[in-house]
């Protein structure tokens, strides 16, 4: 059974090593590619276990799952946004990832949020049917992250803390 973690400064190695595995695994799931994030620094990944609330799913001391939640500046006071849900494809369909969200969701509550927000692929089926499964649903708005690329534009998603 996998324990939910909030990872703190000192597990930024941690981070680091589920976040490169994700990116080596589901290059296509992220707008990050693992040839860019394999190259920071140290003190890139610390400041980035500061810079938003990342959970982690351990099993043995070893990280299966990871997704990090943060406020964006651009976005309403009362969004959070989910970033970087992975599980470890032996880890999947064993509830991990719902167990991540539900802890997103109560650190959005507990963070002043009554919305959590998140952007998936256009091609990430699986991603998708996940979050509609914890109760999120098509915003409607979309992210061209390729600009001048409507097809390739990732879908908004949001659902109530």
């Amino acid at each position: 059974m996998a324990e939910i973690i909030r990872a703190h400064d000192d597990d930024w190695s941690l981070v680091r090593e589920i976040r490169l595995r994700s990116l080596s695994t589901d290059p296509a799931a992220f707008g990050q590619s693992w040839e860019k994030e394999s190259t920071y620094e140290d003190s890139v990944w610390e400041q980035r276990v500061q810079d938003a609330a990342w959970f982690l799913a351990l099993e043995d001391d070893q990280p299966v799952a990871v997704v990090a939640a943060r406020h964006e500046q651009d976005s309403p006071a009362n969004e959070r946004e989910l970033q970087a849900m992975w599980v470890t494809p032996n880890s999947r369909h064993s509830g991990i990832a719902g167990k991540l969200a539900e802890a997103v969701f109560a650190w959005a509550g507990e963070d002043g949020a009554d919305t959590v927000t998140l952007y998936v692929g256009p091609d990430n089926e699986g991603a998708r049917a996940l979050y509609e499964a914890l109760g999120f649903s098509d915003t409607g708005d979309r992210w061209e992250i390729i600009e001048d690329d409507p097809d390739g534009a990732w879908l908004k998603m949001a659902r109530g803390v």
